[in-house]
């Protein structure tokens, strides 16, 4: 399994420099989706399904439906040759992206082999979840009780953004 997340990881960084050095719009969205979706994938093989599952469907669904739905609106020009123009800096940002990664895939390593044997971290206990009600419970209760400002915000901001989107293709059109 290890060797599978591994795998997700090196495509996830490959699409992430594509997304970073293109400069079609369109590319960049359909990249960053790949790497949603290669992120879900690393959560649904690690145990963490309930994550895998919301960030398929808000992240890979909703917000890139609201980034496409923007980047129509606004008609942007898309290019066709984006790094047939410039390879070496491509070069360079792949190096520069292998070595960052690199050295989190390092930083993670020893961390977990460090804490071999404190497996569990944080306030909730696996005992303590299930007294609770489970994952799910214990996420909607942290989400709405503690967090419900931030939740809020990030809900006006994708508001605003677009707004602002809508209201450009409007100035554009006129």
């Amino acid at each position: 399994m290890s060797i599978v997340i591994i795998i997700l990881c090196a495509i996830s960084a490959v699409l992430a420099a594509t997304m970073l050095f293109t400069k079609s719009p369109i590319t960049s969205a359909l990249c960053l989706l790949g790497v949603l979706i290669m992120t879900a994938g690393i959560y649904g093989l690690i145990g963490e399904h309930l994550i895998a599952t919301i960030q398929l469907v808000v992240y890979a669904g909703a917000i890139m439906v609201l980034f496409v739905f923007s980047i129509m609106l606004l008609n942007l020009n898309t290019s066709d040759d984006d790094l047939k123009k410039k390879p070496a800096i491509f070069a360079i940002g792949l190096t520069l992206g292998l070595g960052v990664f690199s050295f989190l895939f390092y930083a993670i390593q020893e961390h977990y082999s460090n804490h071999q044997d404190n497996k569990v971290m944080g306030q909730f206990t696996p005992e303590l979840i299930a007294s609770l009600g489970g994952n799910s419970k214990v996420l909607a209760h942290a989400l709405f009780s503690q967090f419900y400002v931030s939740f809020e915000v990030i809900s006006l901001a994708l508001l605003v953004a677009l707004v602002a989107a809508v209201v450009l293709a409007k100035r554009k059109v006129n």
